[in-house]
């Protein structure tokens, strides 16, 4: 039995992987089962976006919220602080005065443990050129360096959605196993390990197709809306 169905939102409830534009026929299979499940949201966004999102979804007020990529949890009005506070934000502007093009995301001063920032550059070399900065400054066994196709990010090496799963499952008084999650980029395999079902839409990663167990006929929004409807009224 499914009582808890976690939701990423870029590239998931969104129209595709390439645009941050909801897709309405998602966001109306959402509003449709919000009181049958509990629904919750789980994203790389910054914690106010996230906040903002769920209410302009139309999830219940106190809907849990898993944002910054596992670091923040928000629950019934109280928020869970998971990750170690690295000062993250101050190393991203000693990034930004060495390398090249590298500036703020519009979210950055709205972050505290996972920050975002992005460049003109093809992601697989920021990444790598971010990482080598990183050891200048002994900082490569503390910072994870990844991109999640919409920015680049520096998280706490112990950030983790998972772990933030495992936490918001506790509090909330379910098993992980009673929890499904939708998600669509390698950012949510850890996520994927610890659910009773991992799904993943069909322009899915092939490394989150690997790791899912059901695997949605159709893309981002419309595998949303596929998945609330014939999926899992059958969990």
């Amino acid at each position: 039995m499914i009582r808890l169905v976690l939701l990423d939102i870029d590239g998931t409830l969104t129209k595709d992987r390439n645009t941050e534009a909801f897709d309405p026929d998602a966001i109306a299979a959402v509003q449709d089962v919000v009181n049958k499940y509990v629904v919750g949201l789980v994203t790389g966004n910054a914690l106010i976006v996230t906040q903002a999102l769920s209410r302009y979804i139309g999830l219940p007020r106190g809907s849990p919220l898993i944002a910054e990529n596992g670091c923040l949890v928000d629950y019934r009005g109280e928020v869970h602080e998971l990750c170690e506070d690295l000062n993250l934000r101050d190393i991203a502007l000693r990034l930004m005065k060495v390398i090249p093009g590298l500036r703020p995301t519009y979210q950055f001063n709205y972050r505290k443990f996972d920050i975002t920032l992005w460049a003109p550059r093809d992601p697989n070399e920021l990444v790598e050129v971010v990482k080598a900065e990183l050891r200048k400054m002994n900082l490569d066994g503390k910072v994870r360096v990844s991109h999640s196709g919409y920015a680049l990010h520096l998280q706490p090496i112990n950030s983790s959605k998972a772990t933030a799963i495992k936490y918001l499952c506790g509090v909330i008084g379910v098993s992980c196993n009673e929890v499904v999650y939708v998600g669509d980029s390698d950012t949510d395999i850890d996520a994927m390990n610890v659910v009773g079902y991992g799904v993943a839409v069909s322009n899915a990663t092939d490394g989150l197709k690997r790791r899912a167990k059901i695997i949605l006929e159709k893309p981002s929004g419309k595998g949303v809306v596929d998945f609330l409807k014939n999926y899992l009224p059958k969990l």
